[in-house]
């Protein structure tokens, strides 16, 4: 065997909310497709067409909307994917990141504190450019990819990909999947999921102008006892075939832990998720300090000997031609922002749900509260909260 190898990810296709829409050139003289939104999904192969568009998997679909297990709108559209996840861990079934693209490259990513420019420097995360107001074309995004296998996909070995740059299906998704884990003991591995796509009515920041949007989330069809009845099952498969799971996922944690895109995929998801900095040039890659010209040494001339009568005096310095310009002192590198912790608006609404829920018992209440590694809701940042409410809000 190879050494040192990392083994790629399996890619059978692509699962999209959206696709290209017409032909634009930008001011920059660059052609380019604008993205187009859609309601319902599409599932791809990693195939493309004469014009540059991943070819539609229409048997995979056609057997889907058969099968009766898709969820289908009014149009027959699929707006539901029976999928199952390949482990337990949530950041391993979804990836999420924050991401600046521009010119058809990953200039820098981070995980929300800390961040790597693409020429390797460490800067503090988040920073301005994630901002709601910031207009800039290196804008940066919340990306998402969960990896999925479809159920009814004639393959195994390989799986299907949903990419998204939507903060509402980012946060929709992890709160989904930590509710999910929670109520079946920690498992998440190859259980009967279904990824949905559905309307979410929002307002668009700065101006408050409300704005429909879709949303992916992930969800079990069925009651949470039958839920834990088939972790339960599942439970018992892995203890009957002697597959630690533990030793699978960490196994695997390697060749996924990173967001590892070719120069291909660089450039398409520049293309469907930030198309405004599509012809803007890439992030100068060395840090500004660095960069210092080198000023002519001035010529030196022999000045003619002195009289022997006379004593030899010292050459004067002209000290505005000679003075080494002092440097500047170093500008000091923006501290990181403390984690922002819960808010008393959160500690209301996680006390009045939990009220709602009738939840009482402190067993169930410390089980909710695991997947986000604190004691008591309280101890959880203002993230962590956001998740928690939203897992909380869910039916039980």
């Amino acid at each position: 065997m190879i050494k040192n190898l990392k083994p790629g990810l399996p890619e059978f296709g692509k699962i999209k909310a959206g696709t290209k829409g017409e032909e634009v050139v930008s001011t920059g003289g660059a052609k380019f497709r604008l993205p187009v939104k859609l309601n319902h999904y599409i599932i791809t192969t990693t195939e493309r067409d004469d014009g540059g568009n991943f070819i539609l998997d229409t048997d995979l679909m056609d057997r889907l909307k058969e099968s009766g297990n898709a969820i289908l709108d009014a149009d027959k559209n699929i707006v539901g994917i029976p999928i199952r996840l390949l482990y337990n861990s949530i950041d391993m079934n979804f990836y999420t990141r924050y991401a600046c693209y521009v010119g058809g490259k990953c200039v820098c990513s981070g995980n929300g504190e800390a961040a790597e420019t693409r020429d390797g420097r460490q800067i503090s995360c988040p920073c301005k450019q994630q901002e709601p107001g910031y207009e800039g074309k290196d804008k940066c995004k919340a990306n998402g990819r969960l990896i999925c296998l479809i159920e009814g996909a004639p393959v195994v070995g390989a799986c299907h990909i949903l990419r998204t740059t939507s903060i509402n299906t980012v946060k929709s998704i992890l709160a989904s999947l930590a509710f999910i884990q929670t109520a079946a003991s920690g498992n998440l591995a190859f259980l009967p999921l279904h990824l949905i796509l559905k309307p979410k009515t929002t307002s668009i920041p700065g101006t408050g102008q409300p704005v429909t949007v879709y949303v992916s989330s992930i969800i079990y069809r069925g009651s949470i006892e039958s839920l834990r009845k088939d972790a339960l099952g599942m439970a018992k498969d892995k203890a009957q075939y002697l597959i630690e799971m533990d030793t699978v996922e960490a196994s695997a944690r390697e060749s996924l832990e990173k967001m590892d895109e070719s120069e291909q995929e660089q450039a398409d998801i520049n293309q469907e998720f930030y198309p405004d900095s599509v012809d803007a040039e890439v992030v100068d890659e060395k840090p500004a300090e660095q960069k210092t010209e080198k000023k002519p040494e001035p010529v030196k001339t022999k000045d003619p000997k002195p009289p022997k009568d006379k004593k030899e005096e010292p050459p004067k310095v002209d000290q505005k031609t000679e003075s080494t310009p002092e440097p500047e002192p170093a500008k000091p590198e923006p501290p990181i922002e403390p984690e922002i912790l819960i808010t008393k608006d959160q500690k209301r609404k996680i006390v009045t749900l939990k009220k709602e829920k009738k939840i009482t018992d402190p067993a169930t209440w410390a089980k909710l509260l695991e997947p986000f590694g604190v004691k008591t809701a309280t101890n959880m940042s203002f993230a962590q909260a956001e998740i928690f409410i939203e897992a909380l809000k869910a039916p039980f």
